[in-house]
């Protein structure tokens, strides 16, 4: 029989609990900054969510054009798919030629959701799905805009048809909330990220939305705000990403990889994921 040791294990070792041990395991504790523990929480906090039951529609939209709502689709699913490891694919529903496939860069796919749905019949498989898409290192699958007309009808059919291939379906909305296409999506959505900037035109059309929309189940995501912009106080889940050069270039070259980020952009990115996420079912 192997006895059980009596002193705590460390990378195979025992390490004594003697008063010098615990001493330098304060200092090594005091070493660490508080944004590399809040950091830390977040990561645990994303890794360790339960899997979901069924697919999720998460819709990403504003009021106001021009505030991000690509690039928050895009984060919203990589991270997702990295660190949750769900099957997500993110869908460009902007019928005004969206840009999302775009962000694949040289993993872009060539065929977009208007070839999708001409042949939908003939796409049984999973295998068979992946020819349509734009697949990312991340594991974030992307759906490229259809560059032609789309009923609502269509969409409604092709969202059922993802439902059963992926957890989570991002929709990447065009602007504005009213429009057909938009209605449908805020209708079958399980959750929405409004997204928003700080200047007073977008945060009152973003506020104005909001006595129309289901609090309970909405992230507002202030997007290229000021570096130590308080987080507003709107709703619970509410998230400030700071304007930040680094990620633009990163997503305009499509070179785009989290933990090269400040912490000060990386935390806000892993917290409104984490928002996401713990709305999933």
């Amino acid at each position: 029989m192997i006895p059980t040791p009596r002193e705590p294990i460390v990378d195979g070792r025992p390490v004594r609990d003697t008063a010098l041990a615990r001493l330098r395991g304060r200092i090594q504790g005091l070493l660490v900054s508080s944004g590399e523990r809040q950091e830390a929480d977040l990561e645990r906090l994303l890794r360790s969510g339960p899997g979901v039951t069924r697919a999720n529609t998460v819709a990403v939209a504003s009021p106001k054009g021009g505030v991000g709502k690509t690039t928050i689709a895009f984060l919203v699913g990589s991270m997702l798919a990295s660190h949750r490891l769900l099957s997500v694919v993110a869908v460009d529903a902007n019928p005004e030629f969206g840009t999302l496939a775009d962000l694949a860069s040289d993993h872009r796919g060539e065929r977009s959701l208007a070839d999708l749905l001409f042949e939908l019949d003939d796409v049984a498989t999973a295998a068979q799905l992946r020819r349509y898409v734009s697949q990312l290192p991340s594991g974030l699958h992307l759906l490229a805009a259809p560059h032609a007309a789309v009923t609502p009808g269509e969409y409604g059919r092709l969202l059922a048809f993802l439902s059963i291939f992926y957890e989570v379906v991002i929709l990447d909305l065009g602007t504005g909330l009213t429009a057909p296409v938009a209605s449908l999506a805020l209708e079958r959505a399980d959750q929405l990220v409004l997204v928003t900037t700080p200047d007073l035109m977008a945060s009152q059309l973003s506020l104005s939305a909001l006595d129309h929309l289901e609090r309970e189940r909405t992230t507002l995501l202030v997007n290229k705000a000021p570096s130590g912009m308080p987080t507003p106080r709107t709703l619970h889940r509410s998230v400030v990403l700071p304007h930040d050069e680094q990620l633009q270039l990163m997503l305009d070259t499509g070179t785009y990889s989290l933990g090269a980020l400040p912490r000060n952009v990386r935390v806000p990115v892993k917290r409104l994921a984490l928002a996401v996420s713990e709305q999933l079912v």
